[in-house]
């Protein structure tokens, strides 16, 4: 096993463009960039002697921290589910044991939660595009939801919003711009448009059912 070598910090400079950053020199030459978060953590100043082990650990912390400050930024712009931000970190090209301690971190302080997450995007999403369970479910999935938080989320959401009366809205829009087209044609229309939106067929023929009903509805508005 080789012997390992020793280096010792002569330098400690504080980045001009980037406050926040220090550049570390070992014996004389530029080593590492450090936040100074991973400066103070590892209490490096001048003078400290570095063996190949120590300086490893500082790599790791500093890669880390920047992984954690990349998953800031990505919660920034919208909330993510842990499927979603270990893809989005794994796709910047942090390795794996680093995103899996990030993420832990993330689930720790609150700032990824999974139930939470999934209320606001079904809530969200019957505001935006409302559509039926089976659309809302698959989409859940497909953000890496866990099946029993998306069982719960779907029965809490359509006990805001009974699934029959979401597809009658929805019918009731369509019906408005397909008055110029036979009937036929404008229920083939009315029931493709609800099948795209995920409702099952028998919430579509109980609407197709009531097509005169729809009428009524538009009439009164």
């Amino acid at each position: 096993m080789p012997e390992s070598k020793e280096r010792t910090i002569t330098q400690i400079v504080v980045q001009k463009k980037r406050k926040n950053r220090c550049s570390i020199f070992l014996d004389g030459e530029f080593g590492f960039g450090l936040h100074q978060d991973v400066v103070f953590k590892f209490g490096l100043k001048k003078g400290d002697v570095l063996d190949d082990g120590q300086i490893k650990k500082i790599i790791f912390a500093e890669e880390k921290k920047k992984a954690f400050d990349r998953a800031i930024k990505i919660l920034s712009h919208r909330d993510r589910s842990e499927h979603e931000m270990r893809n989005r970190l794994l796709d910047a090209g942090y390795e794996e044991m680093i995103v899996e301690l990030v993420v832990t971190d993330l689930l720790r302080l609150g700032l990824i939660d999974d139930e939470k997450f999934s209320r606001l995007f079904a809530r969200t999403k019957m505001m935006t595009k409302p559509m039926g369970s089976f659309l809302l479910k698959r989409e859940l999935k497909q953000k890496g939801i866990a099946e029993e938080i998306v069982e719960k989320t779907i029965d809490e959401i359509y006990r805001e919003n009974n699934e029959y009366e979401v597809a009658q809205k929805i019918a009731k829009k369509k019906k408005r711009q397909l008055t110029k087209i036979e009937e036929a044609k404008a229920k083939k229309k009315v029931s493709d448009l609800l099948a795209r939106r995920g409702f099952s067929w028998d919430i579509i023929s109980h609407v197709l059912e009531h097509w005169q009903e729809l009428d009524e509805e538009i009439a009164e508005t």
